[in-house]
Order: structure tokens, then C-alpha cells, then sequence
């Protein structure tokens, strides 16, 4: 039997096979090594665009600091703007109260100079040192309180005196003006409030001046507002009643305290040229037809003491310029004169006139031919002067 032919094939080789001398395995394993397994695509960013983002992206340890500085910063600024704020609202506040007593004090000396005038020395006295009490550095209050000090020393001795005549440089009294009778005085200051927002201006003026017949200083800067609206009101009320002069008085002290507002100024500007036009009446037609003509648009119906309205006097004015144009033989003049008197108040007389005017103007009617009296009279008997040579 014959021995079957194999070919051998060494261990080495067996063992250690050469991937070179590997098959070439054309079939698809079931199992895949990891270098064949497909991965998943994934969305990532361009080492460009990481490079932005990571750039974009602030940085805690660097940036940090600064945040702090920042806030700092920030906290530093409202504290000051705070403390601004609060310095300027207390000086506004002192301004003003600064001004109040401005007010209060040129209130008191101008009051002050109405008693040195009128003989009340005593209360002049206490209201210049209330003065010097509330404002010490007024313009001329040392000159006035010694002034005042040299008048009760010589009227009433030496003794009445308990303030030293002060010397050129002010000092600020210590002395205390003592509150008279406070519970009337509080009961009347509450009458004041009830009877201004009333709008009783005849009993709030009369209540205010009770207040200050009993103490001067008692709550003054209140009382005094009171009294600025009794004297303002009083002057308007007493204006449109016919009391131009008494009006305009009520003003001017009013203005002692503080300046008056417009519609007051208003009603005192209608006074003084009512007043003013008036004082042309009879004497001047003429000046007083031309500045009632300035007043009749404005308040017509304003009246003076008398109760004749703007309206009245200004036509009276028209017609009495209109009969002196006539009287000068100025007759169509004189038309246009009685013509506007009848467009402000028409009258039987006033049409007579006009009528008779319209005619003169016309026909004029002779003019007299005026008389004149020689100054001396001529003797015919002198020789005539020779005239010298040469002529």
C-alpha cells in the first residue's frame, strides 16, 4: 500500500505566521474590530471659531477685581452725590429762613420809624431790639437804636433806659420781650385763621391790629402773613368801594412787608390814574378827556369817592373839551369832541350841542371883530422930527 504524500509545514511557521503569508480574507466578519467600526458624525466648531468663543468668554480670575473696583467706585459716587444733595437742601433752608427774617426785620423798622415819628418811643425801642434780636447786622439799626435810646433819655431821663446805646459794631441782645396775656392772644390768632380762609378781610385787619396793640412779637412772622393779606385785601376791597386814596395807603403798607402781586399792583395803578386824571378835571378838559381815554377801556366802571364812574367822567371830559372848541369858535372841532362824548353816554343836552355845533361848522357865524384900545394917543400938534443929515 502505498504511503499517502504530505507536505509539512514547520511549527515557526505555525505559530508565528507572517502577515505577509496571511490569507486575504475577502468574506465580512460578523464581529468588527474597533478600527472598522464607523463613528458618528459630530457637529463640532472649527479650531477658529473655539479659539473666538474661548476668547469671548470672560475670564473670573482676571475680570473679578475690577467688579469690585466698579461697585466701589459706583457706592463712592452715590455718597457723595447724597452729601451734596443734603448741604444743598440745608442751605436752601437757611437761605430762606435767612430771608423770612430779612423780611421780618425790615417789617419791624420801618415800623419802628412810624412810632419814633408818632411820639412811641418805648415801643420803637423794643421793636429795634427785636431786630437786633433776629437779624443784628440790618443796615442802620445801630444808628436808630441810638437814636431812638438819645430821644427816651432826653424826654424821659436816664433811667427809662435798660438797653445800653449800642456802639458801632452790634451785639446781639439778650434781653427777652415778654408775651402779654397769651391766651387771648392764641384765641384772637385763631379768630385770624377762621376769618382769612373766610375771606373777612374788614375783621381779620381789625383782629391783627388787636393782636399787635397787645404784643407786638407774638408769633410774629404768622401774624405778620396775616397782616400783609388784611392790608392787601383791604386795599382792593377799599378800591372797588370808591376809596382810591385809602386803597392805595393799604398798599403802601403792605409793600412794608413784602411786594405786592400783580393783580393787586393793578388795582393800585387805576387808583393813582383815576386820582391823577381827576385832578384835571374843570381846569383841564382837555388833559383830563386824554387820560381818562387811557382808563375807560380798562374798568369803566371804576368809581371815586363821589360814586361817578370812569365811564361818566371821561364823556363829561369829551363834552366839556367840546364846549371850550366851541367857545374859541373852533366848531367843527368841537363836533368831533360832542361826537365821542355820544358814543360813551348820550344825553338830550349833549345832542342839542352837537346839533348846533354841526351847524356852526357849516355856516360859520360871524366873528366879532375884537376891540382894540389904543395905549397913548398921538398929539398932532408936535413937529415932526427933523431926520439928521446925510439921509
Amino acid at each position: 500500500m502505498a504511503k499517502k504524500k504530505s507536505t509539512e509545514i514547520p511549527n515557526e511557521l505555525i505559530m508565528d505566521p507572517s502577515p505577509e503569508t496571511q490569507p486575504v480574507k475577502k468574506g465580512r466578519s460578523i464581529f468588527k474590530t474597533e478600527s472598522e467600526v464607523t463613528p458618528e458624525p459630530e457637529i463640532t466648531a472649527s479650531p477658529s471659531e473655539e479659539q473666538v468663543i474661548a476668547e469671548a468668554k470672560p475670564s473670573r480670575k482676571k475680570h473679578g477685581p475690577w467688579v469690585w473696583i466698579g461697585i466701589l467706585v459706583m457706592l463712592v459716587i452715590v455718597a457723595i452725590g447724597t452729601g451734596i444733595g443734603y448741604k444743598m437742601a440745608i442751605d436752601i433752608r437757611l437761605r430762606e429762613e435767612l430771608n423770612q427774617r430779612l423780611i421780618l426785620a425790615t417789617t419791624q423798622f420801618e415800623l419802628a420809624i412810624n412810632d419814633e415819628k408818632n411820639g412811641n418811643l418805648d415801643l420803637a425801642r423794643q421793636r429795634l431790639e427785636y431786630i437786633l434780636d433776629i437779624y443784628p447786622t440790618y443796615p442802620g439799626l445801630d444808628k436808630k437804636l441810638k437814636d431812638v435810646m438819645l430821644a427816651i433819655a432826653l424826654t424821659q431821663g436816664p433811667s427809662q433806659l435798660t438797653t445800653p446805646i449800642p456802639n458801632e459794631t452790634p451785639v446781639v441782645s439778650g434781653t427777652a420781650i415778654p408775651t402779654k396775656d397769651t391766651k387771648n392772644l392764641s384765641i384772637l390768632l385763631n379768630q385770624a385763621q377762621a376769618q382769612l380762609t373766610g375771606k373777612d378781610w374788614p375783621g381779620l385787619l381789625a383782629t391783627v391790629l388787636s393782636m399787635r396793640d397787645i404784643d407786638p412779637f407774638y408769633e410774629a412772622m404768622k401774624v405778620d402773613g396775616l397782616y400783609y393779606m388784611a392790608l392787601r385785601n383791604n386795599g382792593i376791597a377799599k378800591i372797588k368801594k370808591g376809596s382810591l386814596e385809602v386803597g392805595i395807603y393799604y398798599f403802601s403798607l403792605a409793600e412794608q412787608m413784602a411786594p405786592i402781586d400783580t393783580e393787586a399792583d393793578g388795582y393800585r395803578q387805576w387808583a393813582q390814574m383815576y386820582s391823577n386824571a381827576g385832578s384835571y378835571w374843570q381846569s383841564n378838559m382837555q388833559m383830563a378827556a386824554t387820560l381818562f381815554a387811557e382808563l375807560y377801556p380798562l374798568v369803566p366802571n371804576l368809581v371815586d369817592a363821589s360814586g361817578i364812574t370812569v365811564r361818566t367822567r371821561y364823556a363829561g371830559a369829551l363834552e366839556g373839551y367840546g364846549d371850550y372848541l366851541q367857545q374859541t369858535y373852533l366848531w367843527c372841532d368841537a363836533v368831533t369832541q360832542y361826537e365821542s362824548s355820544m358814543g360813551v353816554i348820550s344825553s338830550e343836552a349833549l345832542s342839542a350841542k352837537l346839533t348846533q355845533a354841526r351847524e356852526y361848522c357849516s355856516n360859520p357865524p360871524p366873528t366879532p371883530t375884537p376891540v382894540i384900545t389904543p395905549t397913548a394917543t398921538v398929539d398932532p400938534n408936535l413937529p415932526t422930527p427933523t431926520p439928521p443929515p446925510g439921509n
